[in-house]
């Protein structure tokens, strides 16, 4: 039987192995992503483009380079297609990164300045597009401030209780991989100790994941 220490390290050996392969794939991905994005736009394509720029800064990873450059990129086009007059394009291209970083949140949202600056373009440029007779009474001042009320609303579930469900989730799985490990003795008999203490590990687990999904 092996010891405490060995099935520690093993654990801790095969989650240091599963992180580095999440962690190698979601950086590949953003590389890939923005490289194809860079030639569509080198070769005269921003609208076609701002989808691969889009998915590179989808693809988030802690310190990794990729999607601030792909969010800066997509800012540009932005940026360029207002000053000549292209709202489609500019829409496209700001949209493109409020999805980005709202499709990477966890428990926080990355580049949240970023998407605070493009819920105020895209409240601009909607404000400015020929209103639905509901509101041709409104100023574009109104219309602006309406759209920027609903884009900063809150969205999805809360981040605090979506990091209580990924807690239980952790805990849940863990207390049942050492449940599994620790509770069955030589003779495959039950350890009464071990067996209590990580069935209540797991249940705590479980009432933390039921918890943080009822309160998102």
């Amino acid at each position: 039987m092996t010891s405490r220490g060995e099935t520690a390290a093993r654990v801790s050996a095969v989650v240091l192995v599963v992180l580095l392969a999440l962690a190698v794939r979601v950086i590949g991905g953003a590389r890939a992503e923005l490289a194809e994005a860079r030639a569509l736009d080198g070769h005269g394509d921003p609208a076609l483009a701002i989808s691969h720029y889009r998915r590179a800064a989808r693809w988030y990873a802690p310190f990794s380079p990729y999607p601030e450059e792909a969010l800066a990129r997509l800012a540009e086009i932005g940026t360029q297609a207002e000053e000549a007059g292209d709202t489609d394009l500019a829409l496209s291209a700001w949209r493109s990164i409020r999805a980005a970083t709202l499709g990477s949140r966890s428990f926080y949202v990355p580049h949240e300045e970023r998407l605070h600056d493009a819920d105020r373009h895209i409240a601009a440029l909607m404000a400015r597009l020929p209103p639905p007779p509901i509101e041709v009474r409104r100023t574009v001042e109104e219309r602006e401030a309406a759209h920027l009320a609903l884009l900063e609303a809150e969205v999805g579930p809360s981040p605090l209780p979506s990091l209580i469900a990924l807690i239980g989730l952790g805990t849940w799985i863990a207390a049942a991989f050492l449940f599994a490990t620790r509770a069955f003795g030589d003779d495959d008999k039950i350890v009464s100790r071990e067996a209590r203490r990580w069935g209540g590990v797991f249940l705590v687990g479980m009432v933390l994941f039921v918890l943080g999904l009822w309160l998102a």
